[in-house]
């Protein structure tokens, strides 16, 4: 309860590492995503930008907030990546959030990948503040070109803008909610929002699968 309840606190985040567990084109679309979203949120409110981190570098220095990227196939392997990555850098006031990319029928899978990263973090005594799901599959990459308001990306923008609220104020997605008069009644037990195409699955599949091969074509 107390890691809870200092991710309620807010604090301004100097520095920010994003970091993608595996790497792969859809998750660091979602990643360029959130970090572009904060980038406009900050020079439209004339506030300071977060430092972005590369962990692999030698002068990565303290690091105020993580970012982790991960899709629901979280296996063994990718929880320990993760655990090294909080070892290493985890401090007491860090903030830790993340982006889980899920199949767009079924987000059980997501539910036990957000509880494996909660439980890390409250192992380590960490804050752990929650984040977001997007339960639209593989290939969500190739909305990069899309419009963010527009019919296919919107239901995503709008729940990856209540974690651009969350780490600008830098607290918990539910807390930022509630200091926004925003609906905390989309965060679910493990602190986060999810949230669905907005067009039935196998037309989104369709749409996607589409939209992939088009791209590859320009390649």
């Amino acid at each position: 309860m107390e890691t809870t309840a200092r991710g309620d606190v807010p604090k301004t985040l100097q520095t920010i590492a994003y970091i993608s567990i595996p790497e792969s084109a859809d998750l660091e679309f979602l990643l360029w995503d959130l970090q572009d979203a904060i980038a406009a949120y900050a020079q439209l409110s004339g506030t300071a930008l977060p430092r972005s981190v590369d962990l692999e570098a030698d002068d990565a220095g303290v690091v105020d907030g993580m970012v982790f990227a991960v899709d629901d196939a979280f296996d063994d392997e990718a929880i320990i990546a993760v655990e090294q990555i909080l070892d290493r850098l985890g401090i007491a006031e860090i903030r830790v959030y993340a982006v889980v990319l899920a199949g767009s029928e079924d987000a059980e899978r997501a539910h036990e990948t957000a509880m494996r990263l909660r439980r890390a973090c409250r192992l380590r005594d960490l804050p752990w503040c929650g984040g977001v799901v997007i339960c639209a599959g593989s290939g969500i990459a190739a909305l990069r070109h899309s419009p963010r308001m527009g019919l296919l990306r919107r239901p995503f923008s709008e729940a990856m803008d209540k974690l651009v609220g969350a780490v600008r104020m830098g607290c918990s997605i539910e807390h930022a909610q509630l200091l926004g008069g925003g609906d905390a009644d989309s965060v679910d037990v493990d602190g986060m929002v999810r949230v669905k195409p907005a067009v039935p699955a196998p037309i989104w599949h369709a749409i996607i699968k589409r939209l992939g091969a088009h791209a590859q074509s320009r390649i």
